[in-house]
């Protein structure tokens, strides 16, 4: 069952089905959009750099799947939550920036 969105600017609610577009410099956006009026909603946008955050948070995960002792598995959860925070403050302003963007 895919989940429910509701547009910010009608109201409808509809499936989330994410789209891409890949801009110059090897940005992707990835947004939704809504069927009845076609808003669209940024969701994230990758740079090269944080694309490979996101990989190093792959390997941090498998990683912790993996761990046997309590001291290797602490560490591994505090540079998770390193690189997360990392990767929210590289994107948070380019999602702000494409959402005015791509609703003007």
């Amino acid at each position: 069952m895919k989940p429910f969105s509701k547009c910010e600017q009608c109201g409808d609610e509809h499936h989330i089905v994410l789209l891409e577009h890949k801009k110059e410099n090897s940005i992707v956006v990835g947004f939704i959009q809504c069927p009845s009026c076609q808003h669209k909603t940024v969701c994230s946008v990758t740079t090269p750099h944080i694309r490979s955050l996101q990989k190093r948070i792959r390997t941090i995960r498998n990683q912790y799947g993996k761990a046997k002792r309590a001291k290797k598995a602490a560490r591994l959860i505090a540079e998770y939550e390193k690189v997360n925070a990392q990767i929210k403050i590289l994107m948070h302003p380019l999602i702000d920036q494409e959402n005015n963007r791509i609703n003007q």
